[in-house]
């Protein structure tokens, strides 16, 4: 879970019209990453955002909405939101199965849940023993099998749990989670770092290729300069949707764009491939954010080839490159000594590790 766009929408200064967006569902993101994204907008300050993104995730797919409640790795609080949402039986059994589903709403759900159900339930005795209320919920059930009775009967005697206690309040129904505080999501790290490009030759300056393998061809760079030219009158909601849908030319473009949403969103896409990576790595007119949220990608910075050109870029930050230093061979550490671009922390470290190497 956890994709660098979802990231920078909590980290804010996204502006309403890009959230409006997102919360339409108009982004290509993983179901994990979509319901996320979507949960964290139904917090929105702006009610218009807030209405739409929970318009959404309630209308999400049923068997994409299963795989997510299904995953321990998904978020207590957005298992806890569908949990007091009117559910097929079959998104009600992931979240009752899910260990990660929070007690409190296991104890609300078991009054609307069926006897195959509520099965799950009563056979989870870590749960049952860690929450006593679920046990007294259960047992108010109609629907509970004379079976299900007698291991409840059991589990309370086996641990002593007929002793009187208190009475505890146990929901009729799922009801609403205690509402979470609102969040402006506008209020951040300002979107763009400088004005967007007005000009051509502005345009060319921040979007241009750094390096290429090869001239252009007349047709290559006529694409080019439209592409170019298309993406210099986008809003930045469209530029976000470009990035995660667009061509490689497209994606190459927009990981320099000013915009954090906007780079994120390269970052997020579904169409970034391992030589996509590789190519970013090399660039040395992206942002430092940009190489530093690459290195949180386990996948890439495995490939050594990826590691190695983040280590080589003098805009990777040092703190970045210090933990990739360590798995370079000896020939490329070697070069890095002779490499004046690279920094000299860096390059102090390099030759630290070329003489522990026997």
């Amino acid at each position: 879970m956890n994709s660098p766009l979802v990231r920078q929408f909590r980290r804010g200064g996204v502006s309403k019209d890009v959230r409006m967006t997102a919360a339409t569902r108009a982004l290509p993101l993983s179901p994990a990453d979509q319901i996320e994204l979507l949960f964290l907008l139904t917090r929105d300050r702006d009610d218009a955002v807030s209405a739409q993104a929970s318009t959404s995730l309630e209308a999400m797919d049923e068997a994409s909405l299963i795989s997510v409640l299904n995953e321990v790795s998904t978020p207590e609080d957005v298992l806890a939101f569908f949990g007091t949402r009117d559910m097929s039986d079959d998104v009600r059994q992931s979240l009752v199965r899910n260990a990660t589903t929070p007690d409190q709403t296991i104890c609300a759900m078991v009054p609307i849940l069926t006897e195959s159900n509520l099965e799950f339930i009563v056979v989870n005795q870590t749960r049952l023993l860690r929450h006593p209320p679920i046990i007294k919920a259960l047992e108010e059930q109609d629907n509970l099998s004379s079976d299900q009775r007698r291991r409840i009967d059991e589990l309370k005697h086996d641990f002593k749990l007929d002793r009187p206690t208190p009475d505890a309040a146990v929901p009729s129904a799922p009801t609403e989670a205690a509402p979470h505080s609102k969040l402006d999501l506008s209020a951040g790290p300002a979107e763009e770092e400088a004005p967007p490009p007005k000009t051509k030759e502005e345009a060319a300056k921040l979007y241009g290729e750094e390096e290429r393998d090869g001239d252009l061809t007349a047709e290559e760079e006529e694409k080019e300069q439209s592409l170019m030219a298309e993406i210099m009158t986008m809003a930045p909601a469209h530029k976000m949707i470009k990035a995660l849908k667009g061509s490689r030319e497209a994606r190459m473009m927009l990981i320099r764009d000013r915009s954090r949403t906007v780079w994120s969103a390269v970052l997020s896409s579904p169409k970034m491939n391992d030589a996509d990576a590789e190519q970013i790595a090399k660039m040395r007119n992206v942002s430092p954010d940009v190489l530093r949220e690459m290195s949180k990608n386990r996948q890439w910075v495995k490939r050594y080839s990826i590691a190695h050109e983040l280590v080589k870029n003098p805009k990777t930050p040092p703190e970045v490159s210090s933990k990739l230093l360590v798995r370079l061979k000896d020939r490329d550490l070697k070069r890095l000594l002779r490499d004046r671009n690279v920094p000299e922390q860096i390059r102090r470290l390099a030759e630290k590790r070329m003489r522990r190497t026997p």
